[in-house]
Parts: C-alpha cells; structure tokens; sequence
C-alpha cells in the first residue's frame, strides 16, 4: 500500500509535464506513450469512453538534436536540425495515437510552470511534474515551484544519473591506469525521487530536500545561460539513463493502475543491475489515510 491519490469515481485526469527531453527525458517519454496504449489497447481508441482515465501530456525543451545525440537519446539521423520535443511528438505522439504538446522551451521563470499547469479549473486532476533534466539550477526552480501555493496539490517525479568520470584538460587515452580503473566504473548510479503534497501538505519531499546539496548548488545555470566559458556536462551511459528512464515509468504506471504512490525514491546503479527502493513510511501511509478523512 502506499499514498492513495485519487480515490473518485470519475475519470481522473492525470495533467503530466515533462522537463527535458535528452537521454532520461526521450526514454522515459517513448514508454509513458506505451503505457498509457495499454490501457486502451483492448478497449478501443483512446478517445473512447470507455478509456480507464484522461490525460493531457506536455513536453517540454528548448533544444535541438545534434549529431552527438544520436548514440544514448531516442533521435536518428533525420532528426538532426529539429526541436527534440517536435521528432519525440511525432515519432511515439503519433505511434501510439497519443496527442502531446510539445513546446520548445526552456523553463527559466516560475511564471512558466505556472503557465503549463493552468488546471485549476479542471475536474479530477492529477498534476505530475517529470523532472528529467541534467542541471540543478532547474531542479531548483522544480523545488520552488513544489513549494510554492500555486498548486495545492502536486506530484513531482525526478530522474537523475552520475556522469562518467573525466579528468579536466585530459582525454580518455591521457587518463593514468587508476583513473581509468575510476572511470571504467562510474556512470552508472542514479536516482528517482517522488515528492507529493496535497491540500498543500507536503508529505514526500521533493528531490531538493532529498538531496540538499542540490539546492545548494551555485555553480549551475539554466541551459540558456552558459555564460563565459561553455560548461561541459560528464557523458552518460545509455544503459544508466535506460535504468532511470524504466524506475520513472514504473512509478507513473502504479499511478495509472491504482493511483497510489507506494515508493518515494530510488537509488540504483545499472553496471549491477541493483535498485534500492525506499517505500513510503508505515507512519506516513497512517498519517495520510487520517488526513484523507478530514478532507
């Protein structure tokens, strides 16, 4: 058992935006339109009434395929030149029979999430926030906008992974036999957090406060604002995004399927195949159910 969200009659509405669209994001995208075609899949389109809930997916980033994407992102070669929000809405929106917004942008202002998330009018809504970028500065903003009282009810989901090893001003065939021993087995660790509130109660924290030096963090920027010196992002393993990518889905089809959240983080590492699930707190699901019938 976990954190029931949803507990109607009615159709939910799952409102679900996702930030970042490279190698956790396009991942994480494709299966979240296979998944939600399953629940269709035997019952006729998913325009039909008969679909088990509704949803409106947002995909949002402002960058563009590049050659270099090619090897651990969901793009081809035809790709290249194009917005990644536009050829992933094309490529699995239009597979699946999924309609997606997709919206080329970077997200450097709460006003902006305040703009994706216009629900407050909307009946039997889930908001779902997907965190898949690769730079804190966003997080930070995620945090604010968490905590903020724009929604009072809110689900954050973030996927993050650890970078390959690099030695500054070094090539890999310049790295000395112990740093090579360092890289050959970095890469591979990540995490996923959910937060939730509700009624604006707070009762799983957010990435941020999972994480503190996250939110700490000064040195990082927007992905507009790399002013100066460009600022190089370590590579990372497809099979370590993939890793990420799955946990992050895993946890949006329990929403799908029972409308709780039973886990509210992941640590794992995908050289090992090993995951370390932390569940929701016997306390808190007690907590939470008391709460329920106050409401």
């Amino acid at each position: 058992m976990g954190l029931k969200v949803y507990e109607g009659k009615e159709k939910p509405y799952f409102h679900i935006v996702i930030l970042g669209t490279g190698a956790n994001g396009s991942h994480f995208f494709r299966s979240l339109c296979q998944d939600i075609a399953t629940y269709y899949g035997t019952k006729g389109s998913v325009y039909s009434n008969s679909y088990p809930f509704n949803f409106q997916i947002y995909l949002v980033d402002e960058d563009k395929v590049e050659s270099k994407n090619l090897k651990n992102q969901l793009f081809d070669q035809d790709d290249i030149g194009e917005y990644k929000v536009d050829a992933l809405r094309e490529r699995y929106g239009e597979h699946y029979n999924i309609f997606v917004k997709s919206v080329p942008q970077y997200i450097t202002e709460l006003e902006s999430l305040q703009k994706l998330f216009d629900v407050k009018d909307e009946r039997n809504c889930i908001p779902i926030l997907c965190g898949m970028v690769d730079n804190n500065r966003t997080r930070q903003l995620m945090d604010e906008f968490f905590h903020s009282d724009f929604l009072d009810d809110l689900i954050y989901i973030d996927a993050g992974v650890e970078g390959v090893f690099m030695v500054p001003g070094k090539k890999e065939n310049e790295f000395t036999s112990e740093e090579e021993k360092i890289a050959d087995r970095s890469g591979f660790s990540g995490q996923v957090v959910v937060g939730y509130k509700k009624k604006g109660l707070v009762w799983l924290n957010p990435i941020g406060r999972v994480y503190g030096d996250i939110l700490t963090d000064e040195e990082s920027v927007f992905p507009n604002q790399s002013c100066g010196e460009a600022i190089l992002n370590n590579p990372q393993r497809c099979a370590t995004n993939k890793f990420a990518a799955q946990i992050a889905n895993n946890i949006m089809n329990t929403l799908f399927h029972t409308r709780e959240i039973e886990i509210h983080r992941v640590d794992f590492n995908a050289r090992v195949s090993g995951a370390n699930p932390v569940y929701v707190p016997i306390a808190t699901q007690r907590e939470y159910k008391e709460f329920l019938k106050t409401i």
